[in-house]
């Protein structure tokens, strides 16, 4: 390669390194799966069987139908390997007493797999040399024909089977965990019912179940270049007895307050990022947004504790600390309804 070539080649390169860089970066701030679950669920109560039944007259039992939902990134769609459900209270926990679907598999063969095998043995084989072969080249050699003896054996057997469905329980038994694999006929895009089923206390009217979602897989990147990923969202969601309407209000009021914190504290990021960029860059940041952590509001709703509210309270501007209080007083009058 010439010199003038070299200096032709190098800028071009750069710029082929360039656009792959920022590719990869767009890639990998794109999300490859989106979860999403209903903002409240009504559930009821299951009448006594001998498969279901409280202890005694002080308990009942709930059923709990979550419909959750999975779109999957179209230049991703054979990427994901699995997802992963995981369902449990927000407080309060209860005895987990059924849940579903149940582990299941598959296989690509249906119906059972004809086997044929054949066993040979052979017997009755000697060879002689004379013993002065090394000096002679010259020797006798003797071999018996073999007997040969043979079996052949038919049966049939089952296929191997894929993991399709894999679901237990989580948490001492007040949880469930459920993992959905793809196979040639099921795909893990679209939506699905998770169902968990507890023994309560006989006052119980409402609560919060949280549902945390996750992705794992191989996205590809550039061309056939692919990485490991794994993405999780998580989320709460408040349950009411189904014809309560006390207990549905409270759930609704959840919804609202939480939705408005989310929304108060995103517009607090936004206009501490807008006050950051002054002139040259150079303005200094609202000592309240420098101190705060990311993830606090995040960590709020899902803990089901008020410790991050009051670690950070009088960090708060005036109309964050509100809407943080409006949420914090909503998720305390619904979780009276689990007492």
């Amino acid at each position: 390669m010439s010199v003038s070539d070299r200096y032709i080649f190098v800028p071009i390169a750069t710029a082929i390194f360039f656009l792959l860089a920022v590719a990869c970066a767009a890639a990998a701030d794109e999300p490859v799966v989106r979860f999403d679950v209903p903002a409240l669920v009504a559930v009821h109560e299951l009448e006594p069987t001998d498969g279901h039944s409280a202890s005694s007259s002080s308990q009942k039992i709930i059923e709990i139908v979550i419909p959750v939902s999975s779109e999957v990134n179209s230049a991703n769609r054979n990427a994901t390997d699995e997802f992963r459900f995981d369902v449990c209270w927000n407080r309060n926990v209860y005895p987990l007493v059924d849940y579903a679907p149940r582990t299941q598999t598959v296989s690509d063969i249906e119906g059972l797999i004809s086997v044929e095998k054949n066993t040979n043995k052979n017997s009755g084989i000697g060879i002689s040399l004379g013993s002065s072969y090394l000096e002679s080249v010259s020797g006798t050699a003797k071999a018996d024909l073999s007997n040969q003896t043979g079996t052949k054996l038919h049966y049939q057997e089952v296929p191997q089977h894929e993991v399709l469905v894999a679901s237990g329980t989580l948490q001492r038994g007040t949880g469930a965990f459920f993992r959905f694999h793809p196979s040639k006929r099921n795909t893990l895009e679209g939506g699905r019912d998770l169902i968990v089923a507890y023994r309560v206390p006989l006052e119980w009217r409402g609560g919060v179940i949280k549902v945390e979602c996750r992705a794992n897989g191989h996205r590809r990147i550039v061309g056939s270049w692919r990485e490991p990923f794994e993405e999780s969202r998580a989320f709460v969601v408040p349950v009411y007895l189904e014809g309560d309407d006390q207990a549905r209000k409270a759930a609704e009021d959840f919804v609202r307050s939480e939705q408005g914190l989310r929304q108060n504290w995103q517009q607090h990021k936004d206009r501490s990022n807008n006050s950051s960029s002054g002139l040259f860059g150079f303005a200094p940041r609202p000592p309240s947004a420098s101190r705060l952590p990311p993830e606090w509001v995040h960590q709020l709703i899902q803990s089901g504790v008020d410790d991050d509210l009051k670690r950070y309270r009088s960090r708060l501007p005036d109309e964050l600390a509100k809407a943080a209080d409006r949420f914090v007083i909503a998720r305390h009058d619904l979780f009276e309804f689990s007492r």
